[in-house]
């Protein structure tokens, strides 16, 4: 029996949370819980959609209102919209053949009307009414790998990574946006006095100056600057790093490959691996606290905690 692979979650504040499948071997492509992850129901059967699809991100403005996006079994992007929490979808066609042959492996918002649509370091769209319609953007010499974006500032980075054919890294850096993607200014990220040219998973901040990276082999590098300058800091492992999970006042989870868990409580500054008892890959997590969250993977594994890792208990799926 195939298990899922999941790819994505997210949390609402003080409601449910949501969880992407990648896998596209199962029938459900998207998960609900309203327990912190003890258990989860079905919300997106792949068996109800015109073609079968991937997902890789998701973002929900609140419990009616989201989006997954993806691709088809042929790679070409979807971005997939509900306004009755799930109940319902409909492909958003603005994106239109501007998608083919482009996952779309990311959707976040600024706010109720201003978002992103990330495509696979090719492109990236941007919408300023909640959806609706979406715009595909260009800036010179960004090439779109990820969006942060600061609750409801409309302040927040685009993740640039320029590669070769064969994959190497020729040049990493973020560009900024004051104003949620209406403009952009490259930052020119610098790493131990040189350009910097790493291979990165994911990035976060807790506010405008402080903020981390993640990445292959361990690789955590932290900013008090913006993403300007960075340091290197220790993790304490070899396993890659996939995903971060910024919290409030300094804490965060990173988590990767071989059931890797790292907590920071100093805004990156240390890191310190917690066991959740897992051997495969970790891909996403969501937090409400330090204390109460889950984390999910390959092979179908969903664990939750409420004590800030000390234990974890199985995931339910029905």
């Amino acid at each position: 029996m195939t298990a899922p692979l999941f790819s994505d979650a997210q949390l609402l504040p003080d409601g449910p949370a949501f969880v992407t499948e990648a896998g596209g071997a199962v029938d459900v492509a998207l998960w609900r819980t309203d327990d912190l992850g003890r258990r989860f129901v079905p919300v997106l059967q792949r068996r109800g959609l015109a073609d079968p699809v991937r997902l890789y991100g998701l973002w929900f403005l609140d419990a009616r209102r989201g989006f997954v996006c993806g691709d088809t079994t042929d790679g070409d992007g979807v971005l997939l919209a509900t306004n009755d929490g799930g109940l319902s979808w409909e492909a958003v066609a603005d994106l239109g053949d501007q998608a083919w042959d482009v996952p779309l492996t990311q959707v976040v918002f600024a706010d109720d009307r201003q978002g992103f649509a990330v495509g696979a370091g090719e492109a990236f769209w941007r919408t300023v009414d909640g959806g609706r319609r979406w715009r595909r953007i260009a800036v010179e010499g960004l090439w779109a790998h990820g969006v942060f974006l600061l609750d409801g500032t409309g302040r927040g980075w685009a993740l640039s990574q320029q590669l070769t054919d064969d994959y190497r890294i020729l040049g990493t850096q973020h560009f900024l946006t004051p104003d949620a993607g209406a403009t952009f200014a490259p930052l020119g990220d610098r790493l131990d006095g040189e350009p910097l040219r790493v291979d990165v998973s994911a990035c976060a901040f807790w506010d405008e100056r402080v903020g981390v990276l993640c990445g292959p082999d361990g690789l955590l590098l932290r900013t008090t600057d913006g993403a300007r300058n960075w340091e290197r800091r220790e993790s304490g492992v070899r396993t890659d790093l996939n995903f971060l999970v910024p919290l409030p006042d300094g804490r965060a989870w990173t988590l990767g490959t071989a059931g890797t868990l790292l907590r920071t409580d100093d805004a990156g500054r240390s890191w310190r691996r917690v066991d959740c008892g897992a051997a495969v890959e970790l891909n996403a997590a969501a937090f409400a606290d330090p204390e109460r969250g889950f984390l999910v993977g390959d092979a179908g594994l969903a664990l939750w905690t409420a004590d800030g890792g000390r234990t974890f208990g199985r995931s339910e799926f029905r």
